[in-house]
């Protein structure tokens, strides 16, 4: 059985003072808990049905407090519109940040990205490309927002993001000569360029684009062309499309 005190600390990690104050997180859906149990992130309280202990087999999960519990008692805890069978309170890890760990990778910085089901979508799409570090300015969604958390679909688990005001990350970008590569209507065909392997691809908000104090530093505009009458891509699917573009020219000139 969960706890009243707990019902309601559950529900006040949908606003990011209490996630901050608690310094943990919320993560639901037998997927998520089971990425996350499995990264080492520590949990301080899981809630799960029988059925979901024994689908982990021979795994066990570390956590501070374990409860058994009904998927009715789920369901009446769950910020999801359809619960699955699990849910866990985790500890927000402490990450540092070193410029010198994207110096030769592909890196992603996200300006104002505000939505977190895109932010989310963004650091599985990341994933999914092995880019490991995304860095972000602090207009950009927090990435333990549950609704992010839950887009990303573990992927956090293995991508750092760090938020990083844009004046002093770039700085330091500068100084080390890493390219910048921003997402502009207004850029060069992206299919006709010579893409590197390794730099820094910047994405900007869903409705303004990349902030004008971003674009001194920038050494590439880049454009995906269309073919109809859209005004523009959806941040997450643009992000798709480059980080893909990037991969491809990047193993084509192995």
């Amino acid at each position: 059985m969960i706890s009243k005190n707990k019902i309601k600390q559950i529900k006040s990690l949908s606003q990011k003072k209490y996630r901050a104050k608690n310094n943990l997180f919320l993560a639901e859906g037998n997927k998520l808990v089971t990425e996350v149990a499995k990264s080492g992130i520590e949990i301080e309280f899981l809630a799960a049905t029988e059925e979901f202990m024994a689908s982990l087999g021979s795994f066990k999960v570390q956590g501070n407090e374990i409860v058994i519990v009904t998927h009715k008692e789920i369901k009446k805890v769950s910020l999801l519109k359809n619960p699955q069978q699990a849910l866990a309170l985790c500890h927000i890890p402490q990450q540092e940040f070193s410029i010198d760990k994207i110096q030769h990778s592909l890196a992603l910085y996200l300006d104002n990205v505000q939505d977190p089901g895109n932010l989310g979508t963004i650091i599985r799409i990341a994933d999914w490309f092995g880019i490991e570090t995304v860095c972000a300015s602090s207009g950009t969604a927090d990435i333990y927002n549950p609704k992010a958390v839950q887009a990303t679909m573990g992927a956090f688990c293995r991508v750092q993001v760090n938020y990083i005001e844009p004046e002093v990350f770039f700085t330091e970008v500068k100084q080390m000569g890493i390219p910048v590569f921003g997402a502009y209507l207004d850029g060069e065909n992206i299919y006709n360029q010579d893409l590197p392997r390794s730099g820094i691809i910047i994405m900007g908000s869903e409705g303004h684009g990349i902030s004008k104090k971003i674009e001194p530093f920038i050494t590439q505009k880049l454009h995906i062309p269309g073919y109809q009458t859209s005004e523009s891509l959806n941040v997450s699917i643009a992000t798709a499309i480059i980080c893909s573009e990037f991969r491809r020219k990047g193993l084509a000139g192995k």
